[in-house]
């Protein structure tokens, strides 16, 4: 082996060793606080905003994308939508609304979920988890996470027992996940594949669907059991709505047509007005309207017959200047022929059932806290450190440096051993001090070796050099110039001499320990 290479190889290892220790401290440090908040007095410590990075009070590049809209049930006014940069919360029908951030760490809201027992009692599923208000949106709790079942956290969908609200269910990138206390715990019910929606159907709380890319699952029971549906018959849904009046009509949104079932799903037609259109919305009321693209429509015979309300992405359109690539993301409605549709662009409003649109600007609904006015639980703070959260994108190559790190830690500590073993059977030294010093003085020697070799090439390019200038320059000059030779000659004889000496020292002490 290479002595040079050998001593890059011991400064390496050495440097990942540290490195590899204090990664290992923080995991050890952190998931040991976890298990015992209580006993450090950090279970309802908060530290200020202002110690955060500015990813959890302040959101960039956001288009106030409405991916989300919640109404109260009865209450004809209360409205929430989610969007990219938090909850925005309407009290007067749409008129006037107030951004409602308080606590709410993870601003990319993708799906609102409202207690149909205690309208207060909101869920917001981010992608960090669960958010749960208790009143109304004016604050925001913990999140749920690792720490409590929920493994995946990207949330896609909630689905809230209509009749028991300590009951519901989140779709996920790592399958559907249900929780039996109001959110403190989960447990995952069905398959690992991601899930892209679950709902309750609209007259039987029994019954659930859920959906993404790999099919369709129902459950009769509550969610307790699971299996595939519709596998042959149509493709994986995008959204899906049952009818209050009878759980057996189903309408399926997918990214190739509308699909209708008039007897629980068990025989479907497609409608023939949406072939290969990709469905993003359904809603229901007293019609059926449902979102393509920037398309909206409207059905007031179940489906047998569709209108274009042209005027909705006419309005997109002169809104924005020119035609741009807006899809519907959401529709919901209050009382009356109130209308609310959420797009990649803003939310749109229509009072008349669609007929005409009128755009909501949220741009001054902004109620922004400061850094100081932020608060954040430490347990939380600890659980973002330990998953790795905390360092964001980058965590994940961090845990991917640690990973080769740790491999090349062991195949450095091998070759280190290796070298040392052979040290040993050349007879160089006996016993681990020994070989230790003989190894410091085989690096000596041949690093003195090699920058001697450097320092002689050196020496004959310059007397090349000199050469060349005893042609050109005058007497005195040809003098100087050969005393400058004679000097550097001296020096690499020296050197030479050098190397003899300590070739010699090895030797003798090779020598001595043999003896």
């Amino acid at each position: 082996m290479n002595i040079r290479f050998f001593k890059n190889t011991r400064i390496i290892h050495k440097w990942i060793g540290i490195l590899s220790a204090i990664f290992v401290l923080i995991l050890s440090v952190s998931g040991f606080l976890l298990m015992h908040p209580e006993e450090f007095g950090i279970e309802q410590a908060q530290i200020s905003g202002k110690y955060l990075p500015e990813k959890y009070f302040k959101v960039q590049h956001a288009r106030r994308r409405i991916q989300s809209l919640a109404t109260v049930p009865g209450s004809g006014q209360i409205l929430y939508a989610g969007t990219d940069i938090g909850v925005y919360r309407s009290q007067d029908g749409g008129k006037t609304w107030l951004q409602t951030n308080q606590g709410l760490f993870d601003q990319d809201i993708r799906a609102l979920a409202i207690d149909p027992k205690d309208p207060s009692t909101i869920y917001a599923g981010t992608s960090r988890g669960v958010f749960k208000s208790e009143d109304a949106g004016d604050t925001w709790s913990d999140w749920f996470d690792e720490t409590s079942g929920l493994t995946h956290t990207k949330i896609h969908d909630i689905a809230l027992h209509p009749d028991n609200p300590e009951i519901l269910f989140v779709a996920t990138d790592g399958g559907i996940f249900q929780s039996l206390d109001a959110g403190e715990s989960w447990q995952p019910v069905s398959t690992k594949q991601p899930v892209q929606i679950v709902k309750f159907s609209a007259s039987n709380s029994d019954i659930l669907y859920a959906s993404g890319k790999t099919g369709t699952l129902r459950s009769n029971n509550n969610g307790r059991d699971w299996n595939p549906v519709w596998e042959k018959v149509i493709p994986a849904i995008t959204t899906l709505v049952s009818l209050n009046t009878d759980p057996e009509f189903l309408y399926s949104g997918t990214a190739t047509g509308l699909y209708k079932s008039f007897n629980g799903g068990r025989n479907w037609v497609t409608d023939p007005a949406f072939k290969k259109t990709a469905i993003n919305a359904i809603f229901v009321n007293s019609k059926i309207y449902l979102g393509s693209g920037a398309n909206f429509y409207s059905s007031g015979d179940g489906g047998d017959s569709w209108k274009h309300l042209s005027s909705f992405a006419q309005k997109i359109n002169a809104g924005s200047g020119t035609s741009i690539d807006i899809t519907i993301t959401e529709i919901t409605g209050l009382a009356g022929k109130s209308l609310y549709v959420g797009t990649t662009s803003g939310l749109y409003f229509s009072e008349d059932g669609g007929e005409n649109w009128e755009a909501i600007d949220l741009s001054g609904a902004v109620n922004q806290l400061s850094p100081d006015e932020m608060k954040m639980d430490v347990v939380k703070l600890v659980t973002e450190i330990h998953t790795g959260r905390f360092f964001g994108s980058y965590s994940y190559m961090l845990v991917d440096l640690a990973t080769i790190g740790l491999i090349f830690l062991t195949i450095s500590g091998i070759l280190i051993a290796y070298y040392r073993a052979r040290i040993k059977s050349r007879k160089i030294a006996i016993g681990d001090l020994a070989t230790d010093r003989a190894i410091e003085l085989t690096e000596t020697t041949e690093e003195l070796s090699l920058e001697s070799q450097e320092i002689h090439d050196m020496i004959e390019h310059i007397t090349g050099h000199i050469e060349k200038c005893q042609l050109v320059y005058m007497d005195q000059e040809k003098k100087e110039i050969t005393e400058i030779s004679r000097h550097l000659n001296t020096l690499d004889k020296k050197m030479h001499r050098l190397m003899e000496n300590l070739g010699e020292l090895e030797q003798t002490e090779e020598l001595e320990q043999t003896d």
